[in-house]
């Protein structure tokens, strides 16, 4: 199984994985090919849950949702699903590979070097993203992204435009949207609409207001809320001025500014409707030009300002290792000397069910008790009057020049038990009698009667128990007369008598750390189990928080100072989006 820090590439199932090209708030993300006879090759991405959250219920639903999500999405703009599996106890979602950058990347990339979108290339794009939305808001019921940014925007380098991550999607009127009682709303701070800010109930407008912000950023050539503090950023989502794109940049044309700012409205009532509507009044603007654009030029920016830069791994044996072939290519895995991997695949179907609860249950295995051996049965056909009776097994086994050695018998396995348990009684009754005689060696010797109990323990070269917690430890020394003090070895507060003063705890309190799109925690200098967003059980007092982003580069992070007392609950937001 590929997880952090192992050796790459590696076999993953009937997947061979190449590089892992980045890890989020609830995956991991290799590249892999899935390999077949004749030099058959398939890139494709797998996407694996993060191993410390492969046993929390929680995040394998979520997880199972987003497949779920997007296997019934069949669309040119989507990134399609070809299965859901689990791999020795890790889920993963196996989807189309996009070689290409995400629009975050291509747009920061232009900024850098101080280039700007044409607005007609903007307009293109943003109607691809719309003809998607407007697939999945249809679909069934309906799906909102609710999670849309720059980030989950693929661009390849045959200028394709697909959707990717719906791994927060929700259906149409799915409740629990507003629930009140979350950390932070869920999303990507500087992409969401008013709404979910406010954590109303949401509807496909949401999407369109992103779409809205996503088109203004490529017309503009900068980010219209992102701030570097979280709360100023969803403060200027929900109130801040909205400049027109052309007084940015005067090249952008009058009736583009009137479609973005529809979108960006702010009043639901005011806004584009529906994705195709949108998505009518965009085309109807590009169709008017007199240069339509299209893959070519989209496919000409990224080969510009996002080079290839992916490493391939070799998926096949060196030649001078491989044996030769008669004729036609032939692709080898790479062995890796392990056994056979657990494989298991569903498709949208209630099995998958049963496999979420083994895998976010209990542990505890159930240990059947073997059934007694049956008595073999005797196939010797009855005798008849005028053929000599065949002998019995016993009757045969006696009559062998050479018997063969027999099993233990059952009451003699019996027997062996029963010894067994006499012997565990007469340890345990031991181990007490010997505690109780230190005991009373130790009271007479002046030691307080509510010390701790001393154990003592056989010869150095034993095998001793481990002791119970507060229990002191006497090492019987050889050279130690046995009327001398024996050697304690406990810790100080162990040994101190009860009525000795205990420093008392102090309570605890509750930190609740938010993080866009995640991160690790460290509270005072220690690397906590759980990644942000998170609650965390502190002792009250002053703490040192610490909030770090690994996947970017260079990687961001966040300190806090806090000051807590028992039963306060203070929260925290790193937002690492922008």
């Amino acid at each position: 199984m590929a997880a952090v820090g192992s050796e790459l590439p590696t076999t993953f199932g009937k997947y061979y994985l190449t590089e892992k090209l980045a890890t989020g708030g609830m995956a991991e993300i290799y590249l892999g090919k899935l390999i077949g006879p004749g030099g058959f090759e398939k890139s494709l991405v797998i996407k694996q849950i993060h191993p410390r959250l492969s046993g929390q219920r929680r995040f394998v639903d979520l997880f199972v949702a987003e497949a779920k999500t997007l296997v019934a999405l069949t669309h040119g703009n989507i990134v399609p699903v070809y299965e859901l599996g689990v791999i020795d106890d890790t889920y993963f979602i196996a989807m189309d590979y996009i070689d290409g950058p995400t629009l975050y990347r291509l747009t920061e990339r232009m900024a850098a070097k101080g280039e700007h979108m044409e607005p007609k290339v903007a307009a293109w794009v943003a109607a691809r993203i719309l003809d998607g939305l407007d697939y999945a808001h249809r679909k069934g019921e309906g799906v909102i992204h609710r999670d849309l940014s720059p980030r989950n925007v693929m661009l390849s380098r045959d200028g394709e435009v697909k959707l990717v991550d719906f791994g927060i999607a929700v259906a149409l009127g799915e409740p629990g949207e507003g629930d009140a009682s979350q950390s932070a709303p869920t999303g990507s701070f500087p992409y969401m609409s008013p709404e979910q800010v406010r954590r109303e109930p949401l509807t496909p407008q949401s999407d369109l207001f992103t779409v809205g912000v996503l088109l203004w950023e490529m017309l503009a050539g900068e980010r219209l809320f992102a701030r570097p503090d979280p709360d100023a950023t969803l403060g200027a989502v929900l109130g801040a001025a909205i400049r027109l794109p052309s007084e940015v940049r005067p090249e952008v044309p009058a009736k583009l500014d009137d479609l973005v700012m529809r979108a960006l409205e702010r009043d639901q009532a005011t806004r584009w409707p529906d994705a195709g509507e949108f998505l009518g009044a965009l085309n109807k603007y590009l169709y008017a030009l007199d240069d339509t654009p299209g893959p070519r030029e989209l496919e000409a920016l990224v080969a510009q300002f996002c080079p290839p830069e992916t490493r391939r791994m070799p998926t096949h044996v060196p030649a001078d290792d491989a044996p030769a072939e008669p004729k036609g290519p032939s692709t080898k895995v790479v062995p890796r000397g392990k056994p056979p991997k657990r494989h298991q695949t569903f498709a949208t179907h209630v099995e998958l069910e049963g496999m979420i609860e083994r895998a976010a249950g209990p542990t505890t295995k159930v240990v059947p008790t073997p059934e007694p051996e049956a008595a073999e049965p005797d196939s010797t056909p009855p005798a008849s009057d005028d053929a000599p009776r065949r002998p019995r097994r016993a009757e045969r086994v006696a009559d062998t020049s050479t018997p063969k050695p027999e099993r233990p018998g059952r009451w003699f396995m019996v027997a062996l038990g029963f010894g067994a348990v006499v012997m565990s009684v007469a340890s345990v009754y031991m181990f007490y009698a010997k505690r109780d005689d230190v005991l009373h060696a130790n009271q007479d010797a002046g030691m307080s009667s509510d010390a701790a109990p001393a154990i003592v323990l056989p010869a150095p070269d034993a095998s001793p128990a481990e002791p119970d917690a507060g229990v002191a430890i006497v090492v019987e020394d050889a050279a130690v007369p046995r009327d001398a003090a024996p050697h304690v070895i406990a810790h100080a507060a162990d040994a101190a008598p009860r009525d000795a003063a205990v420093a008392t705890p102090t309570g605890s309190a509750t930190l609740k750390l938010g993080a866009a799109p995640w991160g690790k925690v460290f509270i005072d200098g220690k690397e906590q189990q759980g990644l942000a967003p998170h609650d965390f059980t502190v002792s009250a007092g002053h703490h040192e928080v610490k909030i770090v982003f690994p996947a970017s580069t260079p990687p961001q992070q966040k300190t806090f100072s806090v000051d807590v007392t028992a039963g306060e609950t203070q929260s925290f937001m790193a937002d690492f989006s922008h």
